[in-house]
């Protein structure tokens, strides 16, 4: 029994070693490749206990480790456009890290614009029922953190929608519209004044972006104890 319990540490420990071998070799695109085939298993998945987080977030590490970010408003141009979310939190309600049923986890998207907004766009089902489908804009307003490097300041601002998906073109391509209050079947989500109020905004940390991948901390709260990762590549 000594004997079997000694081989069994052993080659847990061999395979730790091994693997963290195995991942300092890896180069930026391999890196990449394996978080995101990683990032795609989860999607749609909660992680109340952050053990797909911590998964990852190895991954993610070695990527800075080899190519170290600028401050977040020197990369910019690299976040302007449409990024869709492979994995990351599925309920904006509270701190739970569980799945909101209402959420379409296959589509959620971020639109950003240069002109200092970015809107959230993602299918939206009442109590899960698929036949009751809305798509959802919500409008924050960023800015670039000054305290720290990485940090997009975030303010929401308006919550309109469709009362239907179109079927001429992604719900991400409908921005333009959103902001100009011109959407097709376009209904009011949540009052503007109510978004304003109630809410507030959060922090966006930004520490990868390259051409094809993108990858922040979120927290709707100023001293990140929670910090939620977010997996996002160009649809």
């Amino acid at each position: 029994m000594k004997i079997t319990l000694l081989a069994f540490f052993l080659a847990t420990a061999l395979s730790s070693v091994c693997s963290a071998k195995d991942l300092n070799l890896m180069t930026i695109e391999e890196l990449k490749t394996e978080l995101i085939t990683r990032a795609s298993k989860y999607t749609g998945q909660g992680d109340p206990d952050y053990k797909i987080q911590n998964e990852l977030e190895p991954y993610v590490n070695r990527m800075i480790e080899l190519n170290p970010q600028a401050p977040v408003k020197d990369r910019l141009p690299l976040l302007y456009g449409v990024w869709k979310q492979v994995w990351g939190p599925y309920d904006y309600q509270n701190d739970s890290r569980r799945v909101d049923p209402s959420i379409g986890v296959n589509e959620i998207y971020q639109v950003i614009d240069p002109d200092g907004f970015y809107y959230n766009v993602s299918p939206n089902y009442k109590k899960g029922n698929l036949k009751k489908e809305k798509i959802n804009y919500l409008k924050g307003q960023y800015d670039p953190s000054t305290t720290n490097p990485n940090g997009l300041n975030v303010k929401f601002r308006k919550f309109p929608g469709m009362s239907k998906r179109p079927v001429d073109r992604p719900i991400y391509d409908y921005v333009k519209e959103a902001e100009e209050g011109t959407l097709p079947n376009q209904i009011t989500i949540v009052p503007t004044f109510i978004v304003r109020a109630f809410f507030g905004g959060g922090t966006l940390v930004e520490v990868y972006t390259d051409e094809t991948i993108r990858i922040l901390y979120a927290s709707n709260k100023d001293e990140f104890k929670k910090n939620y990762l977010y997996v996002m590549v160009r649809p």
